[in-house]
């Protein structure tokens, strides 16, 4: 199956695929990997589907079945469709619901794509956490969002790999209570000389990314 731009991988096998290298390059940005990553595909899936599915069987029938997208998935593709590839599927979906009986309840069928290759990815990090190259590279990383940390740490079945990831990311989060601290005084008249740095103000964007669930 593919999900995001990517086929489920059948081997259980540890290796460094192109995933691993992708991850690498998400180590650099300033957010979740996993959360950076998944937004990269995302777009990318989306780019491709106006680019060159949008008069797909498949792809259509996939769009009737669920009788539209949700508030996300919709802001995404008027963000990013044109306006041909959104005049047809508009078209097709309003003639639908025109001469429909009843309301279709199927999921948003990006939202379920979304989860398949999130969990994918989930799966992923957790074999290469195996690699101590991985361990390396993560480093550089902002650390990962609660909820990807949270599903990580569940995937994993060695106790010593759960506690070293717990130790990796009690490090980001004490690093950025230090800067938010930083921040904060830096607010008081009494430190008003002081000047907010780079690091910390972006300290404030990255704590809160971290927090999503």
């Amino acid at each position: 199956m593919w999900l995001f731009g990517f086929r489920r991988k059948q081997s259980e096998d540890v290796s460094k695929d192109s995933l691993y290298f992708d991850f690498e390059e998400a180590f650099h940005s300033k957010a979740c990997p996993v959360c950076h990553l998944l937004e990269i595909r995302e777009r990318r899936y989306i780019d491709s589907l106006f680019y060159e599915s949008v008069n797909d069987p498949g792809v259509r029938e996939r769009l009737r079945r669920a009788g539209g997208l949700c508030e996300r998935h919709t802001a995404l593709f008027l963000e990013i469709g044109d306006a041909l590839g959104l005049s047809i599927v508009a078209k097709d979906l309003l003639s639908q619901w025109l001469n429909s009986s009843g309301t279709d309840s199927s999921a948003c069928p990006l939202c379920q794509t979304y989860i398949e290759s999130e969990r994918h990815m989930i799966q992923a990090v957790s074999g290469y956490l195996r690699i101590e190259d991985f361990w390396s590279a993560l480093q550089n990383s902002v650390g990962l969002c609660r909820r990807h940390f949270v599903q990580i740490s569940n995937e994993l079945s060695q106790k010593d790999l759960r506690e070293k990831l717990e130790q990796f990311q009690s490090g980001k989060i004490k690093s950025l209570l230090q800067k938010l601290e930083q921040v904060i005084q830096k607010n008081d008249y009494r430190f008003q000389t002081e000047k907010i740095t780079e690091a910390e103000g972006k300290a404030i964007k990255i704590a809160w990314n971290l927090l999503k669930k």
